[in-house]
């Protein structure tokens, strides 16, 4: 299954353009990664990745299935090319008949392997685009609200340093803006996208489906 990753889009600390004297240092905490799984535009777009993840992996167990039984149909031809009981021009017929099977089946795994590298890299860029695309809107209205809101600071609570520790190792709750923020992302929210399942993570395409027959 897929799902949109907040580790690959935000971390660190979010800094407004302009400081202040610091008796004026006005400070508030946010989680970006809650404000991303939360959007609802995120969990829309979980479900729709996940719903095209089960065609792609319908469409590759049904080719997988395909190659299975050219390369059946071979073995039995191999097996019958080795039958004592057959004459020679008999085992040239199956000979001939095995080389066409052999290029069908090596050209089977090929589209295979072809579907699931252009199915990866689709279902990659779309993710990419979107994600950056939810970005953008929502540190949009973050930093309109901070700045109608005269903050100075704004550090994000999920954010991890390069040694994986918090950024933000202590704050008061009431520092903490996520709420207001979430409430500003999903004002329009259709109704449908708050019965949606939580947020998943990223996997690739071909993760849970069958490995290439070789």
């Amino acid at each position: 299954m897929l799902k949109f990753s907040h580790g690959l889009l935000v971390a660190g600390i979010l800094l407004f353009p302009c400081f202040a004297p610091a008796a004026d240092l006005k400070i508030a905490t946010v989680s970006m990664e809650r404000l991303f799984d939360e959007y609802h535009k995120t969990k829309d777009a979980n479900a729709r990745f996940k719903a095209r993840a089960d065609e792609i992996e319908l469409r590759r167990r049904e080719m997988l299935a395909d190659l299975k039984t050219r390369k059946n149909e071979l073995d039995e031809l191999g097996a019958e090319i080795r039958d004592t009981s057959l004459n020679e021009a008999e085992r040239n017929k199956k000979r001939a008949q095995a080389e066409a099977k052999f290029t069908q089946a090596r050209e089977a795994e090929a589209r295979l392997l072809e579907f699931d590298k252009t199915s990866k890299q689709q279902i990659g860029e779309q993710m990419r685009t979107m994600q950056q695309q939810f970005v953008t809107e929502i540190r949009g209205v973050l930093q309109a609200y901070i700045k109608d809101r005269g903050f100075t600071l704004v550090l994000d609570s999920s954010g991890k340093t390069m040694n994986n520790v918090e950024a933000v190792l202590i704050a008061d709750k009431s520092f903490d803006i996520t709420d207001a923020i979430l409430a500003i992302i999903n004002k329009d929210a259709p109704p449908a996208a708050t019965n949606l399942p939580p947020v998943l993570k990223p996997v690739p395409v071909s993760t849970n489906l069958p490995t290439p027959a070789k």
